[in-house]
């Protein structure tokens, strides 16, 4: 990623699905996103942000890749049961029920390296969360969860360096490195 090193990357660290995890908690969010009028987010984008970092120069790249190197992470089971309507952001996420402290850790080891690195930790606690549908456009039926759908339960995750880039359609998000958890 030599390129990358004379301009301005949007990145931000996440908890990254399999393929697989990917499909599970596409069918279990399914019939969710079929009663509420917005935009679903496409599979591809699917994650669960760690640590936003923001526009950051593209010389930090190979730093910031030997930090989520620092292997071993501790495996992060999430099981993303039950939904919550965000109304002034105008999305509807998935959340879990449980955060396993698994999941405070790594977030705190990553600003343990990141600050060294000159970025600023976050000020709001760590809140898991995946995006399902953005622009919602009325309010969806009360106490909607995705266990009385089918929910995915605990999925395998990958720690990634994703970057977001603004296309017409809306953001899309590439990883540009990733490594196991659980080791």
């Amino acid at each position: 990623m030599n390129q990358a090193a004379g301009r301005r990357l949007r990145l931000f660290f996440a908890l990254w699905p399999s393929d697989a995890c990917r499909a599970a908690l596409v069918a279990a969010a399914a019939p969710v996103v079929a009663v509420i009028a917005g935009n679903p987010v496409p599979p591809g984008n699917l994650h669960a942000t760690l640590v936003f970092l923001g526009s950051v120069p593209g010389g930090k790249f190979a730093r910031l890749v030997e930090a989520g190197g620092r292997v071993p992470w501790p495996a992060i089971d999430l099981d993303f049961d039950r939904l919550e309507y965000w109304s002034r952001a105008k999305v509807m996420v998935a959340m879990p029920s449980a955060v396993p402290a698994s999941g405070f850790e790594t977030v705190d080891r990553l600003w343990q390296l990141l600050q060294p690195l000159g970025f600023e930790r976050e000020s709001r606690p760590w809140q898991p969360h995946l995006t399902l549908v953005r622009r919602v456009r009325r309010p969806p039926p009360e106490n909607l969860r995705l266990a009385a759908h089918g929910s995915a339960g605990p999925l395998p995750w990958r720690l990634a360096l994703v970057e977001s880039t603004a296309h017409p359609g809306g953001a899309r998000y590439r990883t540009l490195a990733d490594w196991p958890l659980g080791r």
